[in-house]
């Protein structure tokens, strides 16, 4: 069975603000991994990573971040209300995965 490990160039861009903090847990991430992964660009969740066609290797352990996601609530007299709140996600970098074999 053989594996490839992913470039920088298959991976795309998170769809979603960035933030300071988040971009500085994963730096520190990646050079404690020893690794070139940058933030925002090579570091995704285990179902996004799953439906690029790869695979998080076993035994890896990923980066937990909180984003704060925004939504909006039409209160009763008839005016919008935009709400926060936190949402923690587990990532992981390029490095932490395979692409997955394809039969046939």
């Amino acid at each position: 069975m053989e594996t490839q490990q992913m470039t920088a160039q298959q991976a795309t861009t998170f769809k979603h603000g960035h933030s300071l903090v988040s971009e500085i847990a994963l730096a520190q991430a990646a050079q404690e991994r020893g690794c070139q992964c940058e933030a925002y660009h090579d570091w995704f969740t285990y179902n996004r990573w799953r439906a690029q066609g790869f695979q998080v290797q076993k035994g890896e352990h990923g980066v937990k971040l909180t984003t704060w996601i925004e939504y909006e609530t039409e209160e009763t007299d008839g005016s919008v209300k935009t709400y926060s709140r936190p949402k923690t996600t587990t990532v992981f970098c390029r490095c932490q995965v395979k692409a997955i074999e394809k039969e046939g």
